[in-house]
């Protein structure tokens, strides 16, 4: 079982079996939904989720295409929501409180990834974020 909530904590989910795949969606729908390169998300059925508290804080946007984005009203965190008429529930992964085990990792629309999304082996890196004097100095 893993438990999830959104910023404010005013949304608690929970789903009841083991997380197993996770995706990455690549496509500009995922990247301005998420506001980065790509949606770090899983899918379970229906049936495996359950919403503890806070339905009344979700607003839903629709695009005409079919294309939904729900959120919390207060933090604006992306929230699960059920994918079309189906009996699949779509869940982005920063919500979960715990950690997660995929067994598979999976990466979707990689042709319309954002030409800026690339690894970079020179890069520097930081196991916890940068001071803000440091943070500073690296975007002068």
């Amino acid at each position: 079982m893993q438990k999830g909530q959104c910023l404010c904590a005013s949304i608690h989910f929970q789903i009841n079996k083991k997380i197993e795949t996770i995706y990455q969606c690549h496509c500009s729908l995922c990247r301005k939904q998420s506001g980065t390169h790509a949606n770090h998300a899983t899918i379970v059925q229906a049936n495996d989720f359950e919403w503890l508290v806070g339905q009344d804080n979700i607003s839903t946007y629709k695009k005409d295409t079919g294309f939904t984005s729900s959120f919390c009203k207060k933090c604006g965190s992306p929230v699960p929501n059920q994918i079309g008429q189906t009996h699949l529930i779509w869940i982005p992964l920063g919500l979960i409180d715990g950690e997660i085990y995929p067994t598979q990792q999976l990466n979707f629309c990689l042709s319309s990834k954002a030409n800026w999304e690339k690894i970079y082996l020179d890069s520097t890196d930081y196991e916890h974020l940068p001071t803000w004097n440091e943070t500073i100095d690296i975007f002068k």
